[in-house]
């Protein structure tokens, strides 16, 4: 009986021995990954109605525009724009097409909104010239929490590629522009133009201070749904050269989504176009626009971007007289097409121009057409 008493007593004592000892065999896989989370949406334009309809006794307020996207915004860890239009500063006119110059306070509504990047390299960059790029910079200067891209008060800022650090994982951004809207030959010291030699050595530059490469390619033809030579040739350039992600903006419209692998196995994900955000154009494609969604996961030291999704987004705004639509425009803002309803989409300005309707279905069905099958779609 001592006996079966010492060796229960044994049994007993070996067994809170091993349950107080940490099992160092059997760490959390999650001990090793990090990720940060990442949204991307297309061309923030204020055309003269949102200027119009923004201007208060004080100043603009543009917080109105964003409230029904903001929270999607805010949530990810890194979230960017591109910034279509310039803030070229009071000095000259405020203005919308052709020749843009939008309110300094913008800056504070992206801000507010919960953005982390905004990119102003785009065709609409030198409306105001060289001085409305400075002021530009200055003004988002004033906002730590965003990193201004693909503008520059001078050449040599051009060798300072931006950095965002953010759970560990070290992201950078680069930033292109095929078009200037300028009367001559556009200064090219303010902006990047696409040069395969300069895009290779940024990119060379990039991946020693970082551990994933974003690149901004302002591209394509406007309102076309359709992507163009130079954008697949450039898609492909960066492709072999091992950047991570592309996003596209310009063309005013959503296109698609898609992989490329380069033959050595990398791939690079590439949203052509991600169309508009807010705006207040009158074309039935550049109301539909897109917000990319993924992940970067650093495992063991190499980077994968998991998780992609695309958004459809839906540019919304009413109209108090179809007859005179460019001077009754109101109630600007931006939806996800999944939040937006059929009710909303009879309420929109366009309905009845031009023997324009708006339908949800509709939308759906053109979102749908554009993302592969190994991405998923939010709607």
């Amino acid at each position: 009986m001592k006996i079966l008493k010492l060796i229960i007593i044994s049994i007993l004592l070996m067994a809170c021995q091993k349950n107080d000892t940490p099992d160092q065999t059997k760490k959390p896989i999650q001990d090793n990954i990090q990720k940060v989370s990442f949204v991307a949406v297309g061309d923030n334009i204020m055309h003269q109605r949102l200027i119009d309809v923004a201007k208060k006794d004080n100043g603009y307020d543009f917080s109105a525009y964003y409230q029904n996207i903001k929270p999607y915004i805010r949530e990810a860890d890194i979230s960017f724009v591109n910034q279509e239009t310039i803030l070229g500063g009071n000095s000259h006119k405020y203005s919308g097409y052709p020749v843009f110059n939008t309110p300094s306070e913008m800056a504070e509504a992206l801000s507010q909104t919960g953005f982390d990047v905004v990119n102003g390299g785009t065709n609409h960059c030198l409306d105001i010239g060289p001085s409305g790029i400075k002021h530009s910079i200055d003004v988002f200067n004033n906002y730590p929490d965003m990193t201004y891209i693909g503008v520059y008060k001078e050449k040599s800022d051009k060798k300072n590629i931006p950095v965002i650090e953010k759970n560990g994982i070290k992201i950078a951004f680069l930033s292109y522009n095929q078009l200037i809207n300028y009367e001559s030959q556009p200064p090219t010291d303010y902006f990047n133009p696409f040069n395969k030699q300069q895009i290779k050595e940024d990119v060379e530059d990039a991946k020693k201070i970082s551990d994933v490469i974003v690149v901004s390619c302002h591209w394509g033809k406007e309102n076309s749904t359709k992507i163009s030579e130079f954008q697949k040739e450039y898609a492909k350039y960066l492709n072999d050269l091992g950047v991570d992600v592309i996003v596209g903006t310009h063309t005013h419209t959503l296109q698609e989504v898609e992989w490329l692998k380069n033959d050595e196995g990398h791939q690079t994900l590439v949203a052509y176009s991600l169309g508009n955000f807010v705006n207040g154009m009158l074309e039935v494609d550049s109301q539909l626009g897109g917000m990319l969604s993924l992940d970067f996961v650093k495992k063991e030291g190499k980077i994968f971007v998991e998780n992609v999704s695309l958004v459809p987004l839906m540019n919304h705004y009413q109209c108090d007289n179809t007859r005179n639509i460019m001077g009754t425009r109101h109630s600007f803002t931006i939806y996800r097409l999944k939040d937006y309803t059929d009710n909303l989409a009879k309420e929109h300005g366009l309905n009845g121009y031009q023997g324009i309707i708006i339908s949800k279905e509709d939308m759906i069905k053109k979102a749908k057409t554009k993302v592969s099958k190994d991405i998923n779609l939010i709607i």
